[in-house]
């Protein structure tokens, strides 16, 4: 796994590569998934336990400024 990337490019990739497929399984619009890649790719704490659901990755992964 490469650290290196966002951890919302680590979470589109845990499901398949699809922005749109992550955003149907959070529960999140394509266009929340794009705005948050714009953003810098950090995920919203409201969604924690839906996208440790969706993606298995570890909250370490996911959140690291919560992890930490």
């Amino acid at each position: 796994m490469d650290l290196s990337q966002t951890p919302l490019q680590l979470a589109v990739i845990a499901v398949g590569g699809k922005q749109k497929t992550l955003a149907r399984l959070v529960g999140l619009t394509p266009q929340a998934i794009s705005n948050l890649k714009k953003r810098g790719g950090n995920l919203p704490k409201t969604k924690i336990t839906e996208f440790r659901k969706a993606t298995g990755l570890p909250l370490v992964v996911l959140y690291p400024e919560i992890a930490e």
